[in-house]
């Protein structure tokens, strides 16, 4: 392979494994280099929203005293971003580096039946660079679910952290909240404490606490009214909680306190194995960046984008809004198909003066501009189709006045594209 984006070609051509999860392809793999994933210590993040956000708050704070490494997904710009160490994204050198290594692995196991996807071959090079870079701690983002998500294949994390959980993925997780919550709470080992955010379902929580005590793991969680909200502004927010005053998240929207909050009692638990002090914590939690969601990323004119892509996220999104004045506002959007898009469809439709609609290329899972108009005419008179993202972010930006907000969202992968756009 000769470049950068040969490399890329043959790892995304890899596909994925559709509806057929499984942890035997994976084990193979790690097995051929030692298993690196059970020497090294793990913090693994699982959830349906927040999951991001949160595991970026803990490698932020873990960053200050320690070699801390973070593999999350899906990428905005660039697929470096999504194995990074201190801050500091794994090189392209490195990167080819390790596909070099695992790739006649993989093609070995791909022979004797077990083929290797893109995102297990992702997960053997997060492992392998991580173990290899030695270091102190690792925060390790679930790819999708618990249970079979080939960074599932930790046999004792130091932590198990699950976010908020809603109905996503279906096809792949399950019909139920219960079944989604049995496949998330998967990632809940032998003896290992568990940090649970305070979920909406109550079916959900049973179930994750079942598991817990199946494994015979510490579970901690809270309850929102134990958090004193100060300022939720289009800034950030200030909080306190337990014994933490005066918390700052530079994140945006009330939903990233209980996430914070969520962080704060996994940060809480460590700190003295890791020599964290009370500024540490509140330093990292401050400084956390998030990209794609909330990121306002231009004040003239404003625009947020936002890569909420599911009931609950787009909820949390629209209740945020509220933090923001604006005469008109610009929504650019698309979906994927397999997504809840009828109702998310009514309600960014309903919110918006203007809908701007393009389409998500190079994705199988794209759903027709032509039927995204169709759902959203009922709730929006002024509606534009223009395929090409480009054009079409060009040309929100000119619909703005100096009063107004331009909001992209509906999808991680359209948001990612137009920060592109932005950084060139």
């Amino acid at each position: 392979m000769k470049n950068f984006d040969d490399y890329l070609d043959y790892l995304y051509g890899r596909g994925s494994s559709g509806e057929d999860h499984t942890l035997r392809n994976i084990i193979r793999v790690m097995e051929a280099f030692g298993n690196p994933q059970d020497k090294i210590k793990v913090n693994h993040v699982a959830g349906t929203n927040g999951k991001g956000s949160t595991a970026k708050m803990l490698a932020n704070v873990l960053s200050k005293n320690l070699k801390c490494g973070i593999f999350t997904s899906p990428y905005m710009v660039k697929i470096n971003e999504e194995i990074s160490i201190n801050g500091v994204d794994i090189s392209d050198e490195d990167f080819c580096d390790l596909m070099d290594r695992i790739r006649p692995v993989a093609e070995k196991c791909d022979k004797e039946g077990y083929h290797i996807t893109y995102f297990e071959f992702l997960t053997a090079m997060v492992y392998l660079y991580f173990y290899e870079q030695k270091v102190d701690v690792a925060v390790i983002e679930v790819g999708l679910g618990g249970s079979l998500d080939s960074t599932n294949i930790i046999k004792s994390p130091i932590a198990s952290v699950i976010c908020s959980i809603s109905m996503d993925h279906m096809n792949v997780l399950g019909s139920t909240i219960e079944e989604i919550a049995a496949n998330k709470a998967g990632i809940i080992k032998k003896n290992r404490p568990v940090f649970v955010y305070p979920q909406t379902s109550e079916k959900a929580f049973e179930v994750i606490k079942e598991k817990a005590k199946v494994e015979d793991s510490e579970l901690f969680t809270f309850n929102k009214n134990e958090i004193k909200i100060k300022e939720i502004s289009n800034k950030g927010n200030i909080f306190d909680f337990k014994s933490y005053k005066d918390i700052q998240t530079s994140l945006r929207g009330k939903h990233q306190i209980y996430n914070a909050s969520l962080a704060l009692m996994v940060l809480d638990y460590f700190k003295d194995d890791f020599n964290l002090s009370e500024e540490d914590i509140k330093d990292g939690i401050k400084e956390t960046y998030n990209p794609g969601r909330l990121d306002l990323v231009s004040t003239n004119p404003r625009v947020l984008l936002d890569g909420s892509h599911n009931k609950e996220s787009i909820d949390a999104l629209l209740e945020s809004l509220k933090n923001f004045d604006y005469d008109k506002l610009i929504v650019g959007f698309s979906i994927l198909k397999d997504k809840d898009h009828k109702d998310i469809i009514k309600e960014i439709a309903s919110l918006s003066d203007k809908l701007i609609i393009t389409f998500i290329d190079e994705n199988p899972r794209a759903l027709d501009t032509k039927e995204i108009k169709k759902e959203a005419s009922d709730f929006a008179s002024d509606i534009v189709i223009i395929e090409d993202n480009k054009k079409a972010y060009e040309y929100s930006l000119k619909q703005a006045g100096e009063k107004d907000l331009v909001l992209w969202c509906g999808s991680l992968y359209l948001v990612g594209k137009i920060l592109s756009f932005i950084e060139k």
